[in-house]
C-alpha cells in the first residue's frame, strides 16, 4: 500500500513538474514578446494584451488537478512548446496563443465551467486583436 502511495506521489509530482516546465518556456517567450513588441508604458490597448496574457495564464494554473495530473489519459506528444519565433513577432503572437491554449486543454481540468475552454476562446479572441493592430 505505502509502495503504490509512492509511486502516486512521484508521478504526479513528475507530471506537475512538467506543467511548470512548460509554462515557464511560455512565460519567458511571452516576457520577450512583451519586452519586444508591446509599448507597456504608452499604450493602453498593449497594458491591457499584458494583464489579459498573465490572467489566463493564472487561471490555467489556478484549475489544476488536485494530484498534479493532465486532464486526459492520452497524452499527444507536440513540439508546439520548442518551437517560438525569433524575430517575427506577429508569427510568436500567434505561437504563443497555440502553446497556451495546448497548456489550457491538458491541464486546466478544475474550475467553475469549462476552464479549458473559456481559455482557447479568450486568448483567440487576444491573439485576432494584436494581428489587427499591429500585423495588417
Amino acid at each position: 500500500m505505502k509502495f503504490s502511495l509512492a509511486i502516486l506521489a512521484a508521478a504526479s509530482a513528475e507530471m506537475s513538474q512538467e506543467f511548470y516546465d512548460r509554462r515557464l518556456v511560455i512565460n519567458e517567450h511571452f516576457n520577450r514578446f512583451a519586452s519586444e513588441a508591446l509599448d507597456l508604458a504608452h499604450n493602453k490597448k498593449d497594458q491591457k494584451y499584458h494583464f489579459k496574457f498573465n490572467k489566463y495564464l493564472t487561471l490555467i494554473s489556478s484549475s489544476l488537478n488536485d494530484d498534479g495530473t493532465r486532464c486526459n489519459a492520452e497524452v499527444v506528444d507536440a513540439d508546439d512548446i520548442t518551437v517560438f519565433s525569433a524575430d517575427d513577432m506577429c508569427k510568436l503572437n500567434s505561437q504563443l496563443n497555440s502553446a497556451i491554449s495546448s497548456l489550457a486543454r491538458q491541464w486546466a481540468c478544475n474550475g467553475r465551467g469549462d476552464v479549458s475552454r473559456q481559455v482557447v476562446r479568450r486568448m483567440k479572441k487576444l491573439k485576432n486583436q494584436y494581428a489587427g493592430r499591429k500585423c495588417e
